[in-house]
């Protein structure tokens, strides 16, 4: 008789913790509609919700930025779009003039997504004396809807730095200053220097920034500290390749 009670209480204790796991630890619903979310992250990994970009001396004729979309359910085994929509009181730039947005999907069997927006240089003169911005957010379709972070603003403009930076010292071996000048330098620069040496290449950019734009007042100039590295092999095939500019010194010497 004690073994058989034995057995009976086993079973009620078995059958009570099947009823507490069902109540507390509930299935995920795959009937339920999944959510996306922008998720955007600067250099620090911390989230934010807007960017600013200045084409400086680059010269594309357009620069994508890439927003991160993260799903919140499961992976499909399809192709799934979600809407993007313009926050039209946010926004002064235009459709086709300024911007157009592609790549807003979550492909199949993945949690993570790009929104691109591609950045129009030249269609928009206002763009050389003012910035613009466009502010998106994330709504409802019929396969996916909107959860926490569903939006994102993006500000640009082609304002062009006249003045010489701190960083184009007078006495380097460079190119006399303007806009078309340092124009030209950057792009040998990005062309030639990767090429040369990666790892210098690497230990510039992270000090000063594209275009050099971290350098502050005070640092040693990338024009001093690189100096033969950048006369070798950016410098000289510029003097070389445009004999029409005037330098401030010739680098062959």
């Amino acid at each position: 008789m004690k073994k058989i009670s034995n057995i009976m209480w086993c079973g009620v204790m078995l059958a009570a913790l099947s009823s507490c796991t069902e109540e507390d630890y509930k299935v995920y619903d795959t009937s339920q509609k999944d959510s996306v979310f922008f998720e955007y992250r600067d250099d620090a990994n911390k989230l934010i919700e807007a960017i600013e970009y200045n084409f400086n001396y680059d010269i594309a004729d357009s620069h994508t930025v890439e927003i991160p979309v993260s799903l919140m359910g499961m992976p499909k085994d399809y192709d799934r779009t979600f809407n993007i929509v313009v926050i039209d009181d946010e926004t002064d730039m235009v459709e086709d003039v300024n911007y157009v947005i592609s790549d807003n999907v979550i492909k199949a069997g993945s949690v993570n997504g790009v929104v691109k927006v591609n950045l129009l240089r030249n269609l928009d003169p206002e763009l050389l004396t003012t910035s613009k911005t466009l502010t998106l957010s994330i709504s409802e379709n019929d396969q996916l809807k909107s959860v926490g972070e569903n939006k994102f603003a993006i500000t640009y403009s082609d304002i062009r730095p006249e003045v010489r930076p701190v960083w184009w010292t007078p006495y380097a071996t460079m190119p006399v200053y303007s806009y078309e000048n340092a124009q030209l330098f950057f792009d040998y620069f990005y062309r030639l220097v990767p090429v040369a040496n990666q790892a210098i290449y690497n230990e510039i950019i992270n000090t000063y920034g594209d275009y050099f734009v971290k350098h502050k007042t005070g640092m040693v100039s990338p024009l001093v500290y690189y100096e033969r590295f950048l006369r070798q092999y950016v410098m000289i095939p510029l003097y070389n390749e445009h004999p029409e500019i005037d330098w401030q010194a010739s680098p062959l010497f």
